[in-house]
C-alpha cells in the first residue's frame, strides 16, 4: 500500500464504542490483531492503513484486512 504512514487496529466494543491502537508497522498491527482474536475469538477487529497521498489534503483510511 503506497503512502501509508501508520496503521490503526480498531476493535468494536459495542454500540458506538471502539478501541483504537496505533502502530508504526504493519507487522506490529497484525500481530496485535492476532493476539486480540486469540484472547477474544468473537471480537470484531480490523487493521487500517493511514495513508497521506500527495494529491490528498487529508489522511485516508485503507482497510488492510
Amino acid at each position: 500500500v503506497d503512502h501509508v504512514k501508520s496503521y490503526m487496529v480498531t476493535e468494536f466494543l459495542g454500540r458506538g464504542q471502539y478501541e483504537k491502537t496505533s502502530f508504526k508497522s504493519l507487522e506490529d498491527a497484525t500481530s496485535y490483531k492476532s493476539k486480540r482474536l486469540a484472547d477474544k475469538p468473537l471480537a470484531r477487529v480490523i487493521v487500517y492503513g493511514l495513508s497521506k497521498p500527495p494529491h490528498a489534503i487529508k489522511s485516508i483510511s485503507i482497510a488492510i484486512n
